[in-house]
């Protein structure tokens, strides 16, 4: 059998994978990544690119092939809560269009604690398939990454100093060794690798079953008066479910929740469009899929040299679009960790902190994602009794319309998606601030070590994000340069990557509160404090090599 070597082997090239390998190979690192499929899976799936997501997109370029690519950028970014689209509309959230955005970035700086400022993005409305198109698209033009579409991974054994892993071709069942430093298991919710090293999931499965019904419907939008959405929420019993918009309203998703004992295949995917438009529209069905409601996280992120991210670790409930964003999260919080050590400037100790850091976050977010479900689903038990227009018919609509103001932070989900903080990393140097409320529908942009750096626009054109390198980043916000200096021979002798980055602008120091703000290469603020003195302890600590 032949044998390759490569430093990192990638188990699944879907969203979460593609994106490690993207990050590994703008760090320079090579890696090889195997999926089972030639091409990416048509189907939509998740619709909602988070705007942490698209920060990550952005040091590649690859937000620039997302926004437009589905529903355009200057539509309303609208939201309905219906009985059925031939009924009463209940509730609408209106969240700011990415044209809106980008029209406050070009008013100049604003106040980041301000909704619309804390972030370049919102949500990017899009499908899956375009998400794992421009990943595959960046991935190859990256030099040292090795993609192999139609293989997948057979089986593997860790040994004290490597992975050995056998590679199938699936056209012709040709077998290859793989020799890696690390395995990483992308590989989905029914993971191999998961299931190899023998790790269980724990929490809530089957909240509820589905059929997807993925159509071509031109007269949709003009077939009921709710004008455009990004997404549609039949609360009717009979249609229950979510509609979710692809484009100008030609392409649809209809997730249509199975009542108890139905199969998938019991339903009949023209005439549930139908039923829930009320009318006899065109309907032309591109592809049905069924699935079912998880919300399960894995008892251990990794064992040994061997990693999992993305649904090989969690599995979530749709609501609140935290599955993909939450996978891709894990990509980018392993990614800098495994390049540091490949690279030699960080001791393996350090990827003992993947799962210390993003275990909780997979419990947090799947948690958030089935209380949106519970929450939601508790309003789909009614019948035609939503659209009586009589007294009653008023009273209840009103009521069901209160409630389902309580339940915006489905949609309007910053706070889980820029919030989210690594409160026991052992590689986060805390200063003894308070920590912010951890609420899913508001962020609190905050540079206290362990949140997100916050997002500031430097210019019209610059985000502070933009000036971030690849590796960790010292953002002076007033402190004395020559201590910066010193700063960089430190970090220089360590052999630990350093870019200095001088932002002396008063709301910089106004928002970030300290005189310097170390950055980690995944955005992370590790540091701040307002002299450098004890730079080389700070340091090794953000390494993983404190003693």
């Amino acid at each position: 059998m032949t044998t390759i070597e490569v430093p990192i082997l990638i188990a699944g090239g879907a969203s979460v994978g593609l994106s490690l390998a993207a990050d590994l190979g703008w760090r320079g690192v090579s890696c090889l990544v195997v999926e089972p499929r030639q091409t990416v899976n048509p189907h939509p799936r998740a619709n909602a690119v988070g705007n942490r997501t698209m920060e990550y997109f952005r040091r590649w370029g690859v937000d620039l092939k997302l926004i437009n690519k589905g529903i355009p950028a200057d539509y309303p970014a609208d939201y309905h809560w219906v009985s059925t689209l031939h009924g009463h509309r209940l509730h609408l959230l209106s969240l700011p269009s990415q044209a809106q955005l980008e029209q406050a970035r070009l008013a100049g700086r604003a106040d980041p604690r301000a909704e619309i400022y804390w972030s370049p993005y919102l949500k990017t409305i899009c499908g899956q398939q375009h998400v794992e198109q421009a990943l595959r698209e960046y991935v190859a033009s990256r030099s040292g990454i090795d993609t192999r579409y139609g293989w997948e991974l057979v089986d593997f054994e860790e040994n004290e100093d490597h992975v050995r892993a056998e590679i199938r071709c699936l056209a012709d069942g040709k077998l290859v060794a793989v020799k890696c430093r690390y395995l990483v298991g992308c590989d989905g919710g029914q993971s191999t690798v998961r299931t190899r090293l023998g790790i269980d999931m724990s929490g809530r499965s089957g909240l509820a079953r589905f059929v997807s019904i993925y159509f071509r419907a031109p007269g949709m939008m003009k077939a009921h008066g709710f004008g455009h959405g990004n997404i549609y929420f039949p609360l009717h019993k009979a249609h229950r479910g979510f509609l979710l918009n692809w484009d100008t309203g030609i392409l649809w998703t209809y997730h249509k929740i199975l009542n108890e004992g139905q199969e998938w295949t019991d339903v009949d995917p023209i005439e549930a469009v139908r039923g829930l438009v009320g009318s006899d529209i065109d309907v032309e069905v591109v592809e049905l899929q069924p699935w079912t409601a998880h919300a399960l996280v894995a008892d251990r992120y990794s064992r040994g040299r061997v990693f999992m991210a993305g649904d090989a670790v969690h599995k979530f409930t749709p609501t609140g679009g935290l599955g993909m964003n939450t996978g891709i999260s894990d990509a980018i919080d392993l990614g800098w960790k495994l390049a540091a050590v490949v690279k030699a400037w960080a001791p393996p100790a350090v990827l003992d902190s993947y799962h210390v850091e993003r275990h909780p976050i997979g419990l947090r977010n799947t948690a958030e994602a089935a209380d949106n479900f519970d929450r939601l689903f508790s309003m789909m038990g009614y019948g035609d009794e939503l659209d009586d227009e009589g007294p009653g018919g008023v009273k209840l609509r009103n009521e069901v319309a209160a409630e389902l103001k309580t339940q915006e932070k489905l949609l309007a989900s910053s706070g889980v998606l820029l919030g989210y903080r690594y409160s026991d990393s052992p590689l986060i140097v805390p200063d003894g601030t308070e920590e912010p409320p951890d609420n899913p529908r508001r962020y609190t942009p905050v540079a206290r070590p362990g949140h997100r750096l916050p997002h500031l626009w430097l210019s019209p054109e610059v985000s502070v994000l933009d000036v971030l390198g690849p590796d960790f980043t010292l953002i002076c916000c007033g402190g004395a340069t020559e201590a910066a200096d010193v700063a960089r021979v430190v970090a220089e002798r360590m052999g630990v990557p350093l870019r200095i980055v001088q932002a002396g602008q008063p709301e910089v120091r106004d928002l970030y509160q300290a005189d310097f703000v170390l950055v980690r290469p995944d955005m992370m603020v590790a540091w701040r404090g307002n002299n450098l003195s004890d730079i080389d302890v700070t340091l090794r600590r953000a390494i993983g090599a404190s003693s």
